[in-house]
C-alpha cells in the first residue's frame, strides 16, 4: 500500500530523516569537548540550582505581602535603570559601551 505521494508508509526507500540543524551543532560541539565529565556536572548543578530558585520562588510567592512588596522593588528597580541608562543618549552611548568593553573581557576580544 502506497501513500499519495508514492512513498510507502512504512518508511522502507522513500522515506528519509533528517536531524535538525540544531541537533547537528549540538552534537559537533559535544565531540569537541575535551572535559565531558566537567560539562555534564556543570550541566546537572544548573539544573539543581533552577529547580531549587523555582522551588524558592514558589515558597516566597505563597507569603502574603511579600510578593506585592517584590513586585514594587521590581518596578522600581526597572524605573530607575531606565532613567539611569536609557532615557539620555550620552547614558545610553555609555551604558553600551560598558557592555562592549564587558563582552570583549569575557570572549578576549580585542575589537
Amino acid at each position: 500500500m502506497r501513500a499519495a505521494d508514492g512513498t510507502s508508509p512504512g518508511g522502507g526507500e522513500g522515506t528519509s530523516t533528517e536531524v535538525p540543524e540544531i541537533v547537528k551543532a549540538a552534537q559537533d560541539a559535544w565531540t569537541k569537548v575535551e572535559d565531558k565529565y566537567a560539562v555534564t556536572g556543570i550541566a546537572v548543578a544548573a539544573l539543581v540550582a533552577l529547580w531549587t530558585a523555582v522551588g524558592a520562588i514558589k515558597a516566597i510567592d505563597k507569603l502574603p505581602i511579600l510578593p506585592g512588596v517584590l513586585e514594587l522593588v521590581g518596578i522600581g528597580y526597572t524605573g530607575w535603570f531606565t532613567y539611569r541608562n536609557l532615557i539620555f543618549q550620552p547614558d545610553r552611548e555609555a551604558f553600551v559601551s560598558k557592555i562592549k568593553s564587558t563582552y570583549n573581557e569575557i570572549t578576549g576580544s580585542s575589537t
